[in-house]
C-alpha cells in the first residue's frame, strides 16, 4: 500500500522548486489522506482536463480533440482520450436568433490499469476509464463576443481487485479490492472573444447538480491547440495546467 500512496503522490504532486522550511513529508501525507478520502472526485479533475466543453467554431461542422497533458500528468500517454464535436444547426440558420446548437461527447481509457495488473502479482484485474456526453448552445451578442450554455453528463469508473494472497492495506484496515467511481450532471456556462483567424479567449464556469461542485476553466485556442487553465476550488489541487489538441472541419 505504500507504493500506492508513494506513485499516487509523485504522478499528483506539481514539480516545484523544494524550500527548506516546507515539511514535505507532512504535506504528502495531508495530500494523500485528501485523495484516499475522495479518490473518485480526485481523479475525475482529471478526466475534466480532457473533456472538450467549448462550442465549434462559426462555419465548422464538427470537430475532435485529445489531451495531452493535464494537471501534472501527461494524459496523452496515461489518460489516451478522443472528444467529439457536432452541429446540428448554425446559429440563426433555421430561424433569425436561433441559437448554435453543437452535441458534444468524449471517451478515455487508461491502459496503465491493463499493465499494473499484468505486472504485478499482487493486482488481479483494473479498470480505470470515463466518458461524457451532452449539448451546448451558442449566440453572438457582438461580433467580438459570443457566449454559451449548455449541459453535460460525466461518469468515471476506478477498480482495482487484489489477490486473495496479497496483505493490503487501507488506513490499517484490509481491502480485497478498490471500487470507485464518479457521476454528475453540471450545468455550463461561458463566453469567448475571438482575437483572430482560428483564435480567441475562453471562460467558462462548470456547475455539478448533484455534488454542488463548482469548476472554472480560461483557455487561449489557436487553430490546432487549446492552453488553459482549470480551477477546482474545493479539489486537492486547485489550479491544473491544461494542454489539448484539435481539429475542427
Amino acid at each position: 500500500m505504500k507504493k500506492i500512496v508513494l506513485l499516487t503522490l509523485c504522478l499528483g504532486l506539481p514539480a516545484g522548486q523544494a524550500r527548506a522550511e516546507i515539511d514535505w513529508e507532512s504535506k504528502g501525507m495531508q495530500i494523500a489522506g485528501e485523495i484516499l478520502a475522495n479518490p473518485a472526485a480526485f481523479l475525475y479533475e482529471f478526466q475534466q482536463d480532457l473533456e472538450g466543453t467549448t462550442p465549434l467554431p462559426p462555419g465548422k461542422r464538427y470537430g475532435f480533440q485529445t489531451g495531452l497533458w493535464g494537471g501534472a500528468l501527461p494524459t496523452i500517454g496515461i489518460m489516451p482520450s478522443l472528444s467529439g464535436k457536432f452541429r446540428l444547426h448554425g446559429e440563426g440558420r433555421l430561424s433569425p436568433g436561433l441559437p448554435q446548437l453543437d452535441l458534444i461527447g468524449g471517451y478515455w481509457n487508461s491502459p496503465l490499469a491493463g499493465i499494473a495488473a499484468d505486472q504485478s502479482d499482487d493486482i488481479t484485474d483494473t479498470k480505470f476509464n470515463g466518458h461524457y456526453y451532452g449539448f451546448l448552445l451558442s449566440s453572438s451578442v457582438s461580433p467580438r463576443v459570443r457566449t454559451f450554455w449548455g449541459f453535460k453528463k460525466s461518469q468515471l469508473k476506478a477498480k482495482i481487485s487484489f489477490a486473495s494472497t496479497a496483505d493490503i492495506k487501507l488506513l490499517g484496515t484490509p481491502v480485497n479490492d478498490i471500487d470507485t467511481g464518479f457521476e454528475d450532471s453540471f450545468f455550463v456556462v461561458g463566453l469567448e472573444s475571438p482575437k483572430g483567424l482560428n483564435k480567441l479567449w475562453s471562460i467558462q464556469l462548470n456547475y455539478g447538480m448533484d455534488t454542488q461542485t463548482i469548476a472554472s476553466k480560461v483557455s487561449w485556442y489557436g487553430k490546432y491547440f487549446e492552453l488553459g487553465l482549470n480551477i477546482y476550488p474545493e479539489g486537492v489541487f486547485v489550479v491544473h495546467p491544461v494542454w489539448n489538441f484539435h481539429l475542427n472541419f
